[in-house]
């Protein structure tokens, strides 16, 4: 909670600044470290990501907001298999105007609506 509470703080200050300039969108992604299988990561990482939105929009993001999860296929700390990486268990939040384009960060874009 704290650290969705300071990242809050940076999206109120967003908005205060270009929210009556452009229809701001929330895009949250969530990510796994190589513990578990694949499929098993990928769920989580959706769910990670799914929960995350759901407590900006309870806390007020009055805008869209989409998730996704990308599991164990982006560490931010490359390791093996079977690694309990916390580095790796994070989520990623985007504001942008429109859907952010794929990147190494982003390598997909199917993003859900919240």
């Amino acid at each position: 909670a704290p650290k969705l509470e300071s990242t809050w703080k940076d999206i109120q200050a967003t908005l205060d600044k270009y929210g009556d300039i452009v229809k701001i969108q929330l895009f949250v992604a969530g990510y796994t470290d190589t513990v578990g299988n694949p499929a098993s990561n990928h769920a989580l990482s959706e769910r990670r990501a799914r929960s995350i939105a759901s407590w900006f929009r309870q806390r007020g993001f009055s805008g869209p907001i989409h998730y996704q999860g990308f599991g164990e296929t982006v560490l931010a700390v490359p390791t093996g298999d079977e690694v309990d990486e916390e580095a790796n268990r994070r989520a990623l939040y985007v504001l942008a105007a429109s859907p952010p384009r794929t990147s190494d960060a982003l390598p997909r874009s199917h993003w859900k609506p919240l």
